[in-house]
């Protein structure tokens, strides 16, 4: 299943939350969820967006779609308030602050797929993904993005797209320079560029992707291929999207300087282990570069769009595009 979230909402203020209901239920008419399913993600967009004001009294929503493998849409809600105890919260009924209680609980019985990370003091994430009842089917892999643009832009320089095929699945990630329309034509046309070779050796793509980027401003991008049954993965970059794959420890990939259109290298392929359990983690140069992955406790046990989320939400510059992106294999 793939999930990619990049509209973002403020949640300060209980009109927030309508502007966030709305928006999400409207996604999941378009995602072509019945009548009776789009009121029940309307309502899981109510209790999470009321939650964070309520317990935190800021943070934000960031909403979606389910890309592959699913119909349906995506939310996240964050905040870096005082955590909670995700047991105690779920019961109905339960509450901290004075109101019904039904929140969490509401969202567990509503929701077809959901997650929460959750530190003392280190704030929540909560992520619920709505289906169609009974449409929940295994996929070889989990993917989980988010891709948000520069504060005040209504588009992202930044892009990300997945191909699979049987065990193997093919990561882009790329990052437009600069930001703004200029920087999202150059993300939407090497990913375009992406769709039409993604089953090439990576340098051939790469070298597809930089002829398709010299009509542009040029773009960063790095491809990521994972073969479960050889338990490997081979990555190629050029530019500064930086990828790492995180197990029983955590390891950069190595990527070459450069830029797609411009001025891009003899492209090298690197080879490393990848073991069960594995997460790979790719994110753009709108996240700090040194990331703390060892500074999430229990983190990289979670769902691939809670961790990017969480990611997003500790590391994002503020100042730029900031993508994360999380595969690992699908549950």
């Amino acid at each position: 299943m793939e999930v990619n979230v990049s509209e973002a909402f403020e949640l300060e203020h209980e009109s927030h939350v309508g502007a966030v209901r709305r928006r999400f239920a409207a996604l999941a008419t378009s995602a072509g969820l019945d009548e009776a399913r789009v009121s029940d993600a309307a309502l899981v967009a109510t209790e999470l967006a009321s939650n964070v004001i309520k317990h935190a009294g800021y943070g934000g929503a960031l909403i979606g779609g389910i890309t592959a493998g699913a119909r349906g849409v995506s939310m996240i809600a964050w905040d870096r308030g005082p955590g909670m105890n995700i047991e105690a919260c779920l019961p109905d009924g339960m509450s901290t602050t004075g109101t019904a209680g039904a929140g969490l609980g509401a969202v567990a019985r509503l929701a077809t797929r959901w997650d929460v990370y959750s530190r003392p003091g280190g704030g929540t994430v909560v992520v619920a993904s709505v289906f169609p009842r009974g449409e929940l089917a295994r996929a070889a892999f989990d993917v989980g993005g988010v891709a948000v643009p520069y504060p005040g832009q209504q588009v992202c320089g930044d892009a990300w797209s997945l191909h699979e095929a049987g065990s193997r699945a093919t990561l882009l990630v790329c990052d437009g320079l600069g930001h703004g329309p200029a920087a999202a034509e150059a993300a939407r046309v090497v990913v375009t560029a992406f769709a039409q070779c993604a089953g090439a050796s990576l340098a051939a793509i790469l070298a597809q992707l930089d002829r398709a980027a010299r009509a542009t401003r040029g773009a960063a991008a790095t491809v990521v291929r994972i073969d479960l049954s050889a338990r490997e993965a081979v990555i190629a970059g050029v530019g500064n999207v930086a990828a790492w794959i995180v197990g029983e420890a955590s390891r950069q990939l190595v990527t070459q300087h450069g830029t797609l259109g411009q001025a891009t290298p003899p492209i090298r392929e690197e080879r490393y282990a990848f073991p069960p359990g594995a997460r790979l983690v790719v994110c753009s140069d709108g996240l700090k570069s040194r990331l703390a992955l060892d500074g999430h406790p229990g983190l990289f046990g979670h769902d691939p769009v809670t961790i990017a989320a969480t990611l997003w939400r500790d590391h994002a510059r503020g100042r730029d595009d900031a993508t994360a992106v999380v595969v690992c294999e699908g549950r």
